[in-house]
């Protein structure tokens, strides 16, 4: 083998065997260097080091073993399009066949009278008793040689993920030849004294272990080597949690190195103003949240917070807290919503609680056209508009503010990393409070915002009625609308139903909202039936939701659209069909939207007929539960972080072989060791040394897309 020479930002076209159309697909999987490709880990492993003789098969047992080829043909079968490969294989202790498909090159790679290494699961042939392999992983050997080095056999062999048309064995030889260019290489990124106190393995034997282990941390178990505690993989997984405490660190000194007047006009009767116009009372946990907020206005460096709370728990009166010395000290807020509903909802809360204290509300969304648009731009840009309430329309280029200084995203995790960054650059380093209703265990939240101070809302205000979950089997469905909705609609309450799909898929077991409003509006055609769906233009959302509110709709039938913010007092039940296919956080949200008024809510989960046991045992945890917080940890649990807090667009690296659920204790001893790193002391020792500046540039070539993160607060 050939040796080159190669480097860990060398792109992969240094790479040999890789050419243009190989180099197309591999950038197409976000591999761009050397660097990329060796954290491709393997999922699993296979021990194909040559243990057995063909006497020691056994059926269903994967085995590798050296056998000689006794002859070898080319067999037309009617029933089998492609072309059939046999071959029968000896080596003094007993024979096998061995079958392929559609692989005539073995007839002259692999003739008659040649020695092979062969590696597959024996099987009892159906046709005639014989012990057979099909399709069986072959490396020709020479027979002069005593050894024969190979990326694919005598080992034990990864096993990579296909992608893009690329197979394990390409991955597998390119990454073996990657590795053996590298060979004695002195580099780890995780600087030497964390490496020290946290007793890890070193960088590139590492590596080497973890794509080609020597051996089994337990004998016969290829799996073991998947273990966390199997060392090379824990140093990865330590690696991977250090590298996103330190970057979370470190943003935070950044921006908490800003220096800016603090100029808040904060008076002691504030707080007495602020609650005089509530219409109840609040909670301690909003009062303690209150408190860390102005804490924070009062402070010489920009507010950077981060509110968890659970579905009603009160977040809109804490972001309203804030607008509110905002705009008594004569600063602008703004405040943005995921969607024109949950704007629309918030602009109607706000307008409500903060127009008593003189504070002039303005409403920006798609829907806002023509010369209504132009008069509230102008209004925003002479400052007689104190807060604007809006969807992603906050951010076009040609909305100004006169002095933004308060800025709230609700949802946080659902707008990308430049939308947040276009509407904080619109004002001069304002104070940014990030809200969302996606109750995070504490653990996720300090990993994955640890950039942003934690407040969290973890009481619900007092008289807020308990909602009944229930699972109703599939087979029930049908009498369950008449015995248990009818009633509510006669009540004159209103009710929810929501599905995974706007309109019909490739299979009819999931039913979708287009169908099923016609279906309902022809059941019931005494009762007024809605739609709500995200594929709706704005003045059809709102003209829906209007007369939803208004008690003109007793139905609604929609999507996940209503998901968060939708608040109507008098809906009382909610139906979720194909339950299943909605994660715990997503269900527990949807059940906020009920029971929000005097009347207590209903909440039933409908799981479709191929439901497996596994899916009906989660969900039978919102029946026994309803502190989000505790269904949050559930969900994680069976839900990726990335696909829980849709981490995919926030430009946070993506963990390869960590687990922020298994992997707490690692979690804690990485913060400490990234927290300790970063101490003021110790920074301004390392700040210009080697293992600052290497960590930091390993870190950009290893995550390209956390420098675009690094830029936004």
């Amino acid at each position: 083998m050939d040796k080159v020479a190669l480097s860990l930002v060398s792109p992969l076209s240094a790479v040999p065997e890789i050419g243009p159309k190989r180099l197309e697909k591999l950038s197409g999987m976000g591999f761009r260097t050397v660097l990329d490709l060796l954290y491709y880990f393997p999922f699993r492993y296979e021990d194909r080091r040559a243990a057995k003789r063909i006497s020691q098969l056994v059926p269903g047992i994967p085995a590798g073993f050296v056998a000689k080829v006794r002859n070898i043909r080319k067999k037309e079968i009617r029933s089998v399009r492609v072309p059939l490969v046999e071959a029968d294989l000896e080596d003094g202790t007993g024979t096998i066949r061995a079958v392929w498909f559609g692989q005539e090159y073995l007839l002259k790679t692999l003739p008659q009278d040649s020695v092979a290494f062969f590696f597959g699961k024996p099987e009892i042939s159906d046709f005639d008793g014989r012990l057979s392999l099909r399709s069986p992983v072959t490396e020709k050997m020479d027979p002069e040689r005593k050894s024969q080095k190979s990326f694919h056999i005598n080992r034990i062999v990864p096993v990579y993920h296909e992608g893009q048309g690329l197979g394990t064995a390409f991955f597998r030889k390119t990454i073996g030849t990657i590795l053996a260019s590298l060979w004695g290489l002195d580099f780890d990124p995780v600087p030497a004294q964390i490496v020290s106190l946290s007793g890890l393995p070193a960088w590139f034997p590492s590596m080497v272990e973890l794509h080609f282990p020597k051996d089994l941390p337990s004998p016969d178990n290829p799996d073991s080597l998947l273990d966390p505690r199997y060392s090379p993989r824990r140093r990865f997984i330590f690696e991977e949690l250090f590298f996103l405490e330190f970057l979370m660190g470190h943003k935070k000194k950044e921006i908490q190195s800003v220096v800016r007047p603090s100029d808040y006009q904060i008076s002691e009767d504030s707080l007495g103003r602020f609650q005089s116009i509530l219409p109840f009372s609040l909670t301690s946990a909003q009062t303690r949240v209150m408190g860390e907020i102005l804490s924070d206005l009062s402070r010489p460096v920009p507010m950077n917070r981060l509110l968890l709370g659970d579905v009603g728990s009160g977040k809109t009166v804490v972001a309203a807290w804030g607008i509110f010395l905002a705009a008594q000290s004569g600063f602008q807020s703004a405040f943005m919503a995921p969607t024109e509903i949950l704007a629309l909802q918030h602009h109607s809360s706000l307008s409500a609680l903060l127009g008593p204290l003189g504070i002039r509300v303005a409403l920006m969304t798609q829907a806002v056209r023509g010369g209504e648009r132009r008069k509230l731009m102008e209004s925003v840009y002479h400052g007689t508009v104190d807060l604007v309430v809006g969807t992603h329309a906050l951010i076009q280029e040609a909305l100004s503010f006169r002095s933004l200084r308060f800025v709230v995203v609700d949802e946080q995790h659902k707008f990308g990393v430049e939308q947040r960054r276009s509407l904080i650059q619109k004002g001069d380093v304002p104070d940014v409070l990030v809200m969302t209703a996606t109750p995070i265990p504490r653990s996720l939240a300090l990993s994955y915002f640890g950039d942003l101070d934690l407040s969290v809302l973890d009481e619900r205000p007092p008289g807020r009625k308990p909602v009944t979950t229930t699972i109703v089997p599939f087979h029930s469905s049908e009498r369950f609308w008449d015995d248990c909705i009818r009633p509510v609609i006669e009540r004159g309450e209103q009710a929810f139903v929501v599905y995974p799909l706007i309109e019909e898929g490739e299979t009819s077991e999931i039913r979708d909202a287009n169908s099923m409003h016609a279906a309902l509006s022809e059941k019931w055609p005494e009762f007024r039936v809605g739609l709500l769906t995200g594929r709706m233009n704005s003045e059809e959302k709102e003209a829906v939701m209007q007369s939803f509110k208004e008690g003109k709709t007793d139905l609604l039938v929609a999507t996940t659209v209503i998901e968060v913010g939708v608040d109507i007092p008098n809906a009382t039940a909610m139906v979720v069909e194909n339950a299943e296919r909605f994660g715990l956080a997503q269900l527990h949200q949807l059940r906020g939207r009920i029971g929000r008024g005097d009347l207590s809510g209903s909440f039933f989960l409908i799981p479709g007929r191929s439901a497996s046991p596994d899916a009906l045992e989660r969900l039978e945890i919102l029946v026994h539960c309803e502190d989000g917080f505790l269904v949050s940890e559930e969900d994680l649990k069976t839900r990726g972080p990335g696909e829980f807090l849709g981490t995919r667009q926030s430009g946070l690296p993506t963990f390869r072989v960590a687990n922020l659920v298994r992997d707490q204790d690692l979690l804690i001893e990485a913060r400490k060791r990234a927290s300790d790193f970063l101490e003021p002391q110790l920074a301004e020792h390392v700040s210009h040394t080697w293992e600052w500046t290497t960590l930091m540039n390993f870190i950009r070539n290893r995550f390209p897309e956390v420098e675009e993160w690094l830029l936004v607060r």
